[in-house]
């Protein structure tokens, strides 16, 4: 496909750079909570940064996915890492600070992923299934590989899911009907933040059956 220029391949580039560092840096937060060595911090970082594109690029037939060619998507992931191990200690005292970072990235990518999916000839419906993807996709891989379950599937979970399909929904209708320049996505990906935040602050949460634990039988 032909490669945007000028502006517009600036503001993608710096859109994607705020997705990936934004979702670094929580994966690297979780793992300093999680008590793991700088190893474990600049691989959950990477992992959780590239993990939904990838999964994006795959379901799109964008190979080799972006992150396996494109060196600085590896490089912002990193940096996001290091910037956790030079001020973890400041950022511990804000008020659940993996949440906030989560919340960027996965308005970022949510957006990006259904525009991305558009221009890839996906059509509206399954773009914007893409883009949820890509937006939970990350956060997935973060909290399976530090032994957590994934926020989206918790009992408990303020909204995650919604707020991704959400936002990728209105990202790829805008971008179908010739709408999606950059100030549109970045306001839904800005508006996907803010409900993911909001979500965590006023309690609301989709419902669950009442049920009881199931449970488990030790031999």
């Amino acid at each position: 496909m032909e490669e945007p220029t000028g502006w517009l391949a600036t503001a993608r580039l710096t859109f994607s750079i705020i997705g990936i560092l934004a979702f670094a840096i929580s994966g690297a937060l979780l793992a300093v909570q999680k008590r793991m060595d700088v190893v474990g911090m600049a691989g959950l970082a990477v992992v959780t940064a590239t993990g939904g594109g990838m999964l994006r690029d795959v379901l799109i037939g964008a190979t080799p996915v972006a992150a396996l060619v494109e060196w600085w998507m590896l490089a912002v992931a990193l940096g996001g890492a290091l910037v956790v191990i030079a001020l973890h200690r400041w950022m511990e005292r804000l008020d659940k600070p993996v949440l906030v970072f989560d919340a960027i990235g996965l308005g970022v990518f949510a957006v990006e992923g259904a525009r991305k999916a558009i221009e890839y000839g996906v059509g509206p419906v399954g773009a914007a299934f893409v883009g949820m993807l890509t937006g939970i996709g990350g956060g997935m891989l973060r909290d399976a590989l530090a032994n957590d379950i994934p926020a989206v599937f918790r009992r408990d979970s303020r909204l995650y899911l919604l707020p991704a399909l959400v936002g990728s929904s209105a990202a790829a209708a805008a971008v179908e009907l010739g709408y999606g320049n950059w100030v549109v996505l970045a306001v839904l990906a800005a508006l996907v933040t803010a409900l993911r935040i909001m979500s965590e602050l006023l309690r609301w949460h989709v419902p669950a059956l009442k049920t009881e634990a199931i449970p488990i039988i030790r031999e």
